[in-house]
């Protein structure tokens, strides 16, 4: 039961307090991470211990998804448009601010250089938890994507991650050694990382869609769900078998069954919305939960110093540096610094290995890296929702890379005869599919029918309102559609009271030339499936 109830402080806590950051206009995360802070062990202390013991697995898990998604959502066009951008900015940024915040510690603590250097591959890695969904977030806005911008900090932080996590794990061996045996071969393990990941994504999504759909071993599209995520599950857990980047392959994987199978990654991307709802509080409020604020506050203004430094020199120099020579403009690389410094999940996921491992400063060096996540994932995720409509330009959402999402609205003129029914059974049909509201308009020209009312019981799962007005039938419909922002008017064919179809002289075609938003006239004797959309 204890776990229930960790469930239930962390599910409705972070929905709770990210809705609050909405209503603030800060970015739902933000609030998230806080609640994480405020129910975890240094404030209201509700979680207990299984949620802690399982708490580095639940965050990969959610991060799984949302990298599945971003690879669901890659554009190649965009990215191969820029060049060799996206190459550099696997490695540049990353190497930059190891550099600076490795000098800095030296400077600032007087550490061997070793352990300085320990501290940076740990600091510069960038995080996928915080800057996935801000950079699919963008793209849904249309902010940045006529140039990839989005797409270049999807593709290069998450290499940029495998290059901080490779440096981390050499200078990790040299410290337990005590030695600095093999450097040749350990530096070799970056290219091998990232090389492993995209072949290995590769061949995952592959495999994928052939399961998916040349044998058809599914029958459902969150059944594809299961397949898709279960292959991006075995790719996680080779990563600690074999030397590939695991967050590579997973975004890799997704970015091969897009561009092999655009339906199957529609329909994959949809769920992964749904899926995305619950499994960000999940991650956000573990991840805040993670911060130990004691910790944080013995790194003092040293450590925000070291932090601060590497983020506004070297981050700085290496996207500048990255970006040198293409058509992305400064205002776009300042945009592109503020995009990629969120820091959260390797940090927490590494960030206590020195200290476990009894090495020299490892309480030093966590302190440091949870600051950093205190620090840069609030004003990360605040300074690409500010900044974006600032310095990108906005360009048209490309709806086969991302899941647009949109409220609908159908307008359906009734006037009591049976035609009108079936046009009303319609639209309910349709407005089920994609959770559609419906105004039912009627157009009187007396006394109201009384059972219009009694018609509504069709559409009563469905969020729907009903109106009257008086006037010119055509004109009112024309109006009203208008008025609602209407996608479609449904009518029935006895609405057309002067001639059959959408003729001139007929209400359809009255209303069809009054508008352009699509008439669906549907035909009484034939049913509700028999129906066809008015030019318009």
């Amino acid at each position: 039961m204890h776990f229930l109830a960790d469930l239930f402080y962390v599910l409705l806590g972070g929905f709770l307090v990210g809705e609050l950051a909405d209503r603030l206009r800060l970015p739902r995360l933000i609030g998230m991470i806080g609640a994480g802070v405020l129910l975890g062990p240094h404030f209201l202390d509700l979680f207990s211990s299984p949620l802690y013991a399982i708490s580095a697995e639940v965050r990969m898990l959610a991060l799984l998804v949302i990298l599945l998604k971003a690879g669901l959502g890659l554009d190649k066009e965009k990215i191969l448009a820029q060049g060799s951008v996206a190459i550099r900015l696997g490695f540049l940024p990353a190497v930059t601010e190891a550099t600076v915040v490795a000098v800095a510690t030296r400077w600032m603590f007087g550490w061997e250089w070793l352990y300085c250097w320990l501290l940076a591959w740990i600091i510069c890695a960038a995080s996928p938890a915080v800057i996935v969904p801000m950079m699919l977030h963008l793209k849904a806005k249309g902010w940045g994507v006529d140039k990839g911008i989005p797409d270049l900090i999807l593709a290069g932080g998450t290499m940029s991650d495998a290059t901080a996590v490779t440096m981390f794990g050499i200078f990790l061996a040299w410290a337990s050694e005590g030695g600095q045996s093999g450097v040749l071969q350990q530096l070799g393990s970056i290219p091998v990382q990232v090389t492993g990941g995209v072949l290995l994504g590769y061949l995952a999504g592959k495999l994928g869609r052939w399961l998916l759909c040349q044998i058809s071993l599914t029958t459902g599209v969150m059944q594809d769900l299961v397949v898709a995520g279960s292959l991006g599950l075995l790719l996680i857990l080779g990563g600690s078998l074999l030397p590939y980047s695991d967050f590579l392959a997973v975004m890799v994987m997704g970015f091969v069954i897009l561009e092999t199978d655009p339906v199957l990654a529609r329909r994959l991307r949809v769920e992964l919305d749904t899926v995305w709802v619950v499994a960000q509080i999940l991650l956000f409020v573990l991840i805040g939960a993670a911060v130990n604020l004691d910790i944080v506050a013995s790194a003092g203004l040293r450590g925000l110093a070291i932090v601060g430094l590497g983020l506004a020199v070297g981050r700085w120099l290496g996207i500048f540096a990255s970006t040198w020579g293409s058509i992305i403009t400064l205002r776009e690389r300042v945009f592109m610094v503020v995009g990629d410094m969120a820091k959260a999940t390797v940090q927490a996921a590494i960030g206590g290995i020195p200290l476990a491992m009894g090495l020299p400063y490892g309480e030093e060096i966590l302190a440091i890296a949870v600051l950093s996540i205190l620090i840069t994932a609030p004003l990360g995720a605040l300074g690409t929702v500010t900044l974006a409509p600032r310095m990108l330009a906005r360009g048209k959402v490309d709806p086969t890379r991302v899941t647009v999402s949109k409220d609908h609205c159908f307008l359906v003129a009734v006037d009591g005869l049976a035609a009108s029914r079936v046009a009303l059974e319609k639209a309910g049909a349709m407005a089920r599919e994609c959770d559609a509201r419906i105004v039912v308009l009627h157009v009187a020209a007396g006394e109201v029918d009384p059972e219009l009312q009694g018609d509504l019981e069709l559409i009563r799962d469905i969020s729907h309102e009903f109106t009257v007005r008086y006037g010119s039938e055509a004109e009112i419909i024309a109006e009203v559609a208008g008025d609602v922002s209407a996608d479609y008017i449904f009518l029935g064919k006895t609405n057309c009271s002067r001639s059959e179809g959408t003729s001139p002289g007929s209400v359809s075609g009255e209303v069809t030339e009054a508008t352009d938003i699509p008439v669906i006239l549907v035909d009484e004797h034939e049913g509700a499936d028999a129906f066809r959309e008015a030019p318009g």
